[in-house]
């Protein structure tokens, strides 16, 4: 019995020692933009996968004498192949914008009135088109997102949700029905380019309830549909259409969800449109790997206790503040990312512009800086059936904005992470609810050895196409032991070389 035990753990010992993961995160190319610290200078990176990267960089002088915003085009060797240019009337401030496959738009408004402005950008040629119109009402702008020739605006007027479509063709606007209500909160807008529809989704504080509503192209509701209670309610919806080349394939609405109306979310839920099924929760206490970003002691620990309290028969419930990505479409189902956050401090809030990211209402409170603790990864199948879980320690990183940091490439069966923290990226391979490659750290380089990074802000990564990210922020780099520093805006791409070794 002992040497067949001892032949099993020599078999085990060989294939773990057979097989090895290589893996480099390499720098390539660098473009760097001088920054003027006397301007209000703010930078947009679009990833548009293989087909590149738009960046619209927006600078205004003091007291407004000057107002343009630089949009370029790179491909993905970061090769420049456009640049164009447009120059906003003094009064109009930057709210929005929006990008679906073949345009970039810009939503405008003049400070304190109705009157708004649309700017269309053609990805391919960089040509420009722009249209005006107005609200109808002086509501407070929120959403943004364009279905064909029509654009789809949402926000609060009197403390209750509006939602406006305004025509390119004719320059007309029109209030949505069904929306104009008491106790109603937009939650967010999404389009089917498919089948040309508009979806809001809505929280009603009072009864605690979540709901979508379905339009047409032409404005007119369609359907309704109300979630939740005040015992299990959505607080956010992800509209999923997995098999777009099936005409009979019923989208999915993905999110979290809490107890009643509270903001901290217990898990996840998805629920089948167009049919009868139930609402699927998933509670984060039932997830085989939520605590292993924790040391294994430490996780442990946690299980046994959660563990125990099941077997009392006690409804476990982990409350966290939660941001879920956009989901990632596989082809053998779906990647779910969120992360845990911790809001740290509130200010007043700014004027409506182009600044609002350094302040981000929840509820009723705003907040200009977070700290982020771990990521959870799931995977699903097509059939909404969750495969495996996993999380990732974030090591408390600090952010002034509330964006998604981990970005997740993939490769055959593994996900590559990689997520900023000041002027180190950070990355992790996983593999379903295995770790395989543990938290490693690369250092940003700049463009010669004879120049030095001395302070670094607002690190930001995307991921890109294949398995390459781009790093992009702010900093300030010492060139040839020079006194002064330059301050730059700068991007880079990011190669993940990752393949499976045979010591054999």
């Amino acid at each position: 019995m002992m040497k067949s035990y001892s032949n099993k753990l020599f078999i085990l010992f060989f294939l773990l020692l057979s097989f090895s993961v290589s893996a480099q995160l390499t720098q390539g190319k660098r473009i760097e933009f001088e920054r003027r610290t006397d301007i209000d200078e703010e930078n947009l990176l679009i990833p548009m996968q293989e087909n590149g990267v738009l960046l619209m960089q927006s600078k205004i002088e003091p007291f407004r004498r000057k107002f343009i915003i630089d949009f370029y085009k790179y491909d993905s060797t970061l090769t420049q192949i456009w640049r164009n240019s447009f120059v906003p009337e003094p009064e109009l401030d930057l709210l929005k914008t929006f990008k679906n496959e073949h345009f970039f738009y810009v939503l405008f408004r003049k400070s304190d009135k109705i009157d708004i402005g649309v700017l269309r950008i053609d990805l391919e040629t960089g040509d420009k088109t722009y249209v005006e119109g107005n609200l109808l009402t002086n509501m407070e702008i929120e959403h943004f997102v364009v279905l064909q020739s029509k654009a789809f605006i949402g926000g609060k007027f009197n403390d209750r949700p509006v939602v406006v479509m305004f025509s390119f063709f004719d320059k007309t606007s029109k209030v949505l029905p069904e929306v104009h209500s008491n106790n109603l909160v937009i939650n967010e807008l999404d389009v089917d380019e498919k089948g040309n529809f508009l979806y809001l989704m809505l929280k009603n504080d009072r009864n605690c309830q979540f709901i979508l509503k379905k339009y047409s192209y032409e404005g007119k509701a369609i359907s309704a549909l109300a979630l939740g209670d005040k015992q299990l309610t959505p607080i956010s919806g992800e509209i999923l259409n997995l098999d777009k080349d099936t005409e009979d394939q019923h989208p999915i609405l993905m999110g979290n969800y809490a107890e009643g109306c509270s903001l901290f979310a217990l898990g996840f839920y998805l629920k089948h449109l167009n049919d009868d099924s139930n609402i699927q929760y998933i509670n984060f206490a039932d997830l085989n790997h939520f605590f292993s970003f924790m040391n294994p002691k430490r996780e442990e620990k946690i299980k046994l206790r959660i563990k125990q309290k099941k077997q009392k028969g006690k409804d476990i419930k982990l409350r966290y503040r939660l941001l879920l990505h956009d989901i990632i479409q596989t082809n053998d189902g779906w990647v779910m990312v969120a992360e845990v956050f911790y809001p740290e401090y509130k200010t007043t809030p700014s004027s409506t512009g182009w600044n609002n990211w350094r302040n981000y209402r929840i509820g009723n409170d705003v907040y200009n800086n977070f700290r982020y603790s771990h990521a959870i990864i799931c995977g699903f199948d097509k059939n909404a059936k969750l495969i495996w879980d996993n999380s990732v320690s974030l090591k408390d990183i600090e952010s002034s904005e509330l964006n998604a940091k981990v970005q997740i490439t993939l490769q055959d069966d593994y996900q590559i992470l990689a997520y900023p923290d000041e002027s180190l990226i950070r990355t992790v391979v996983i593999k379903g609810n295995e770790k395989v490659k543990n938290l490693e750290n690369f250092d940003l380089k700049t463009n010669s050895e004879t120049e030095k990074i001395v302070d670094t802000e607002r690190t930001n990564l995307a991921a890109w196409y294949g398995h390459s990210f781009l790093a992009y922020g702010y900093q300030s780099v010492r060139k040839n032991n020079e006194i002064l520093n330059n301050d730059v805006f700068y991007i880079t791409k990011l190669t993940y070389n990752f393949k499976e070794e045979n010591k054999n």
